[in-house]
């Protein structure tokens, strides 16, 4: 039985522990199964978002490559997975040519990849549905009872590694959020802001993504995503003399404003201290989100006057989202300016300051963005 197996294991995977990555921490896991059932060559994991019921590709331990990446899907478009959420049970495939004809994306690209069997396991948390986990198998009927058995063992540790990760990152995220409340209270037009440059940033790092020049997954869209409304986070220690301040910042002043990046680093650490989050896999993106977005490829920026690829490429993507829709937004120091005049300087500033390959991201996307300026509207 492979449950004698994971006993056998569990010194190496408790040491584990969290001093390595999620990911590292599953494909693990998936090498522990593979000792014993080398026809499971993919282990995925798929997280559930509450709100919309959108199942969003999260991470993965393919041998023969990822078939599904930043893809995301209703779970009303897999009739079988809806019935087993519905039922808290698993879903046995062991043979997908009966999803051959599907018109879905998902069936199309697993098929395509070789997959011919799947084992889907659904992972609650209380009754919330937390994430599903899949193995895969290009072997037809290999999903046996006794094998069954043992890998619902593993689907539950993986499952249990998942939400402990997304617990403490609900933790973190929830006292970054009363900070950034905190600031919106002070200045109303960061709502719609915020929600608009964190599509944006998505957009450019699902495009990076598919150019394959960065070394991009499913978790570190997500992470960017999710990280970018917080990128000011900082100014919750700029006075309301210059945070508010109508008109052009005194050079005084505009030093003051300045210091937001390296108190919100500063926010940033001090949290993950208190709460013992230190050791979270997604610190250093949010770190760099907070301190360097204002950095500039030419080496003008604060406030480390860091150059090129110097840059961490998350900075880099929340810096061109962060100046789009600032140069579009009406404020009242200035109005809108269009689309138009908006993505021409940007085209100026990849020369200079800017990211050439998240510009293009944006400028290749523009129906996807002006669809996210229609719905997040000030």
């Amino acid at each position: 039985m492979l449950a004698d197996t994971v006993f056998q294991h569990q010194d190496e995977l408790a040491r584990m522990g969290d001093a390595q990555p999620l990911r590292k921490r599953v494909q693990e896991v998936h090498r522990v199964i593979q000792a014993r059932y080398p026809f499971v060559t993919r282990v995925a994991v798929a997280l559930m978002d509450e709100g919309t019921q959108i199942l969003k590709t999260f991470l993965h331990s393919s041998g023969t490559g990822n078939p599904l990446s930043n893809y995301e899907a209703s779970v009303t478009e897999s009739p079988s997975l809806q019935e087993a959420i519905q039922l808290r049970s698993p879903r046995v495939v062991n043979d997908l040519s009966i999803f051959r004809d599907g018109a879905h994306v998902h069936t199309q690209r697993i098929w395509e990849q070789g997959y011919r069997a799947s084992y889907a396991l659904p992972i609650f948390q209380e009754s919330r549905l937390e994430a599903i986990v899949f193995f895969n198998s290009p072997e037809t009927d290999c999903f046996t009872a006794d094998v069954l058995k043992d890998l619902d063992l593993f689907g539950h540790l993986i499952g249990h590694m998942v939400s402990e990760e997304r617990s403490k990152f609900r933790v973190l995220m929830a006292s970054l959020r009363t900070a950034i409340q905190m600031i919106h209270q002070r200045d109303p037009e960061l709502g719609g802001h915020l929600d608009r440059m964190a599509h944006f940033a998505r957009i450019i790092a699902r495009h990076l993504n598919d150019l394959g020049i960065y070394e991009f997954n499913d978790e570190l869209v997500e992470q960017i995503f999710q990280f970018a409304p917080l990128h000011d986070i900082g100014k919750i220690g700029i006075p309301d003399r210059v945070l508010m301040k109508v008109g052009k910042l005194e050079p005084e002043e505009q030093a003051l404003m300045r210091t937001h990046t390296t108190l919100g680093r500063h926010l940033v650490d001090e949290i993950t201290k208190t709460f013992g989050l230190e050791s979270l896999e997604q610190k250093g993106i949010l770190q760099s989100v907070t301190e360097l977005h204002h950095e500039a490829m030419d080496g003008s920026g604060y406030p480390k006057s860091l150059h090129g690829d110097e840059i961490p490429i998350a900075a880099r993507i929340i810096a061109v989202a962060d100046v789009f829709d600032a140069l579009t937004s009406e404020r009242p120091y200035k109005p809108a300016w269009s689309n138009d005049d908006a993505f021409a300087y940007l085209i100026e500033q990849r020369e200079t300051t800017l990211d050439r390959d998240c510009i293009n991201a944006m400028i290749q996307h523009r129906e996807d963005v002006e669809h996210i300026q229609k719905v997040f509207g000030d």
